[in-house]
């Protein structure tokens, strides 16, 4: 764990004591149309055939979720622009304002240049960033991991396939949120 990580640990437990399961974590996935393959023990002797693709259109899965309650909030952008962030963090607030009526919620994201303290503040969320150079702090990357070994070695024509096929690995984590809670809820959100 890098020195950068101690100040989120520190801050988290004060955190939780105002916002408690109202603590959400936001990060953008980029995917397309351009193929991934992920690694294959094929018999002694033979090389493993995938094919690929070479695509060149992308679209980006903004996520923010909570870990102590599973909650997944997601939309598919075309751009990481402060814009695109907006519209999410409007998409956001609708959703929360629904789960959590109009209590104050925190959003903890990194330090993409996008993610702009105005556009929160505007909306009365709460906007704490993660240390550089710590993507481990965030459960987010973890969720996406997930998302990634779903995404491996299936090729898509256009953005609309991609899209489609994310809302239905999507809708898996909606319908079972304890999934969500199972891989996101790390050891120092729990102990605090």
């Amino acid at each position: 764990m890098q020195r950068g990580s101690e100040p989120l640990k520190k801050s988290f437990p004060t955190l939780k004591k105002r916002y408690g399961k109202r603590t959400y974590f936001e990060d953008e996935m980029r995917s397309g149309t351009r193929s991934q393959s992920k690694r294959r023990w094929p018999p002694q002797g033979h090389r493993p055939l995938c094919q690929v693709k070479l695509g060149y259109e992308f679209t980006y899965l903004y996520c923010a979720l909570a870990p102590a309650t599973g909650a997944l909030i997601a939309l598919m952008l075309p751009e990481m622009t402060r814009a695109c962030f907006e519209v999410f963090v409007d998409h956001f607030q609708k959703q929360t304002r629904q789960l959590h009526g109009h209590h104050p919620v925190v959003l903890i994201a990194d330090k993409a240049g996008s993610h702009q303290r105005e556009v929160c503040a505007q909306r009365r969320i709460a906007l704490q960033h993660l240390p550089r150079g710590c993507p481990e702090l965030n459960p987010v990357e973890r969720f996406f991991e997930e998302l990634r070994k779903e995404l491996a070695d299936h090729l898509f024509d256009n953005l609309r396939q991609v899209e489609d096929y994310l809302a239905r690995i999507l809708k898996k984590y909606w319908q079972h949120p304890e999934l969500i809670i199972k891989l996101c809820h790390y050891p120092y959100m729990r102990t605090t």
